[in-house]
């Protein structure tokens, strides 16, 4: 009787789930706050408002600069002077060597670079920068120019259809990437538009960007969410893979896209091809 207690006993326990083998435990963290989280629906673009600006010259088509949705240019004219263009970028950042300057009430710095920054949200803020190599002028362009929309920075003009990733968070959905490189060990928001993920088995790497793509080297070509995309894997790597997904035409011969890498794991191109995927669905 005493045998068949104990192997009753052992049955049962092994049905509860209960065995030898201790259960593993996986790490999980949470995604750092979203620090960046005010500026994603903020128009970069309305900040560098026409009518303000036409105090100071005749004002030229506003346009998106460089990789980001969240940066614009326009070029002004003078009536005494040559045009300059100013950049307007949201989520910035005061620099390290910057200097209060007096800008109507706002707190407002300018660095050796003759940047204007404007902290809006604790150390974040919109900075006011023009393009040029004469930097006694570039300053006092810089600060004409932020006098100029101080109005438009008290309250950021928002646009959530300015582009497909204005107020979308480059981290999500984390649940879904995760399942492609294990549990969250470790999480950064290196800028706006990126997001680095670290799991158990890999890394996932995600940017919304403006890509040129007249120079672009291409992949191979595929369809992520009903959009072009292309795979980019070097042979020398075959634990690591890109797509790049197409979302929608800006520019000439550039596009907003998303671009996802995974590495550090096998069969990287088809997890890279499910991330983009996922990513595709909040776009």
């Amino acid at each position: 009787m005493r045998v068949r207690a104990h192997t009753v006993i052992v049955t049962l326990l092994l049905l509860a789930g209960c065995s030898a083998q201790p259960v593993q435990s996986t790490a999980s963290v949470p995604l750092p706050p979203d620090e960046w989280a005010s500026f994603r629906i903020v128009d970069s673009c309305a900040i560098l408002d026409e009518a303000a600006l036409s105090k100071l010259g005749t004002v030229g088509a506003r346009t998106f600069s460089g990789a980001s949705a969240h940066n614009c240019v326009v070029t002004i004219t003078p009536p005494d002077g040559p045009p300059y263009t100013t950049r307007a970028a949201v989520g910035e950042r005061v620099g390290p060597d910057a200097k209060p300057v007096d800008l109507t009430g706002l707190s407002a710095f300018q660095d050796s670079g003759c940047t204007v920054t404007v902290k809006t949200a604790g150390e974040l803020g919109v900075s006011i920068s023009i393009e040029g190599t004469d930097y006694e002028k570039q300053c006092a362009q810089a600060r004409d120019v932020a006098t100029a929309v101080a109005p438009r920075m008290r309250t950021l003009p928002q646009n959530p259809a300015v582009s497909p990733f204005h107020g979308k968070d480059p981290c999500q959905p984390v649940e879904r990437f995760t399942q492609q490189i294990g549990a969250l060990t470790q999480a950064r928001r290196p800028t706006l538009i990126n997001c680095e993920l670290t799991g158990t088995d890999g890394t996932l790497l995600i940017s919304h960007e403006i890509e040129n793509m007249a120079g672009h080297v291409h992949g191979e070509p595929l369809t992520v969410g009903g959009k072009e995309g292309m795979r980019h894997q070097e042979p020398e790597q075959q634990d690591r893979c890109e797509v790049m997904v197409l979302v929608r035409p800006v520019l000439e011969q550039s596009y907003f896209t998303t671009r996802i890498e995974v590495g550090g794991t096998s069969d990287p191109c088809t997890k890279a091809t499910n991330a983009a995927n996922e990513s595709a669905r909040e776009l």
